[in-house]
């Protein structure tokens, strides 16, 4: 019975033993052997391989173990990014910081971190707009003061940084031997509050400040409405110009054959001194003028009509405004023209 009891105890014992390692932290990778490089490799593997099928919960656990058997800032760097990818932007935050704090730690005996480093920095920086922070002020502390914002615990070397929160959060400062303070904050995207509490006597020095808002944007202008369209132009506007193409060409006529009858005209009057005789052959030379005459008189009709119908349908050509155009033919005892209103 005895033998049996001691059998089971020392099978318990080396299966505890065993165990034990594989929630241990992970070794700095320095220190890490051979074995243990090769068991962290394949995981990281396993979890590059989850990722680019987009399977960030699994992918995250993969990354998450890999570093707890070799401590590489790269495992925390893709861990960040599997959380950001899930949509949790404080938490990838806070692991974009952890892979600058470590691939610093480990960057004075060793430089093979410095991208990931930069990398994590970068990535980081891209994410604050999407979080807000809270400034913490933590006065009398102990070496057993615990703080904790949105249930993730602060290191006390960060405890002078803003910490990455968002919606409803609480931070919560414990110190054994007091009561715990709890004040509660709410933060937007982009916004930030600072607290101020007193770790030794449970008081809440200065109750947390309103998150810093973005001013309301700025009306948008108003769309200018659209120039009207121009008027379609008139038929009547083509005509008009046809018209006024005729009346011009008959004026124009008038005048040449007017100056043509006048200068025949002062050649018969110098030739015969009045009506020339029957015995003066000026038959051709009169019948001349007389056409020279006509034809003026033809082009002075034309000329008014033209000029006139010209005129008016110019006028009823333009757009409607307040005043109606008007048209009329005036004749005086010398000239006779059209007058409008337009």
């Amino acid at each position: 019975m005895r033998l049996r009891q001691w059998v089971r105890f020392s099978v318990a014992a080396l299966l505890l033993g065993v165990a034990a390692p594989a929630h241990a932290d992970g070794v700095v990778p320095s220190e890490a052997t051979p074995a243990q490089r090769e068991q962290a490799q394949t995981r990281f593997a396993r979890g590059k391989e989850l990722f680019a099928k987009r399977s960030f919960e699994e992918a995250r656990a993969e990354f998450s173990a890999s570093h707890d058997i070799v401590a590489s800032p790269n495992a925390r760097l893709q861990m960040g990014r599997c959380l950001r990818a899930m949509g949790k932007f404080v938490a990838a935050y806070a692991e974009f910081a952890r892979t600058v704090a470590e691939a610093k730690e480990l960057g004075a005996s060793d430089n093979r971190y410095k991208p990931a480093s930069d990398a994590a920095a970068l990535e980081r920086g891209e994410l604050e707009p999407l979080v807000g922070f809270v400034s913490l002020t933590i006065s009398n502390p102990t070496d057993a003061t615990r703080v904790t914002v949105g249930g993730e615990e602060i290191r006390r070397s960060a405890w002078g940084d803003p910490a990455p929160a968002s919606g409803p959060t609480e931070v919560v400062v414990e110190t054994p031997g007091h009561a715990p303070v709890t004040a509660s904050v709410t933060l937007a995207q982009g916004g930030k509050t600072s607290v101020t509490i007193d770790a030794q006597s449970g008081a809440l020095l200065a109750e947390p400040t309103s998150p810093s808002a973005e001013p309301p944007p700025a009306p948008a202008p108003e769309p200018m409405s659209p120039p009207p369209p121009p008027p379609a132009a008139s038929p009547l506007r083509t005509w008009a110009y046809v018209a006024g193409g005729v009346g011009v060409g008959g004026l124009a006529t008038f005048a040449v054959f007017g100056l043509l009858a006048r200068s025949t005209y002062n050649d018969l009057q110098n030739q015969c001194g009045g009506p020339c005789a029957p015995d003066k052959d000026k038959t051709g030379e009169i019948a001349s003028g007389k056409t020279q005459q006509t034809v003026a008189n033809i082009g002075l009709a034309v000329g008014v009509l033209g000029a006139g119908v010209g005129a008016t349908l110019f006028v009823l050509s333009r757009p409607k405004t307040g005043q109606a155009p008007g048209v009329a033919v005036v004749a005086a005892p010398a000239w006779i023209g059209v007058q409008g209103r337009l």
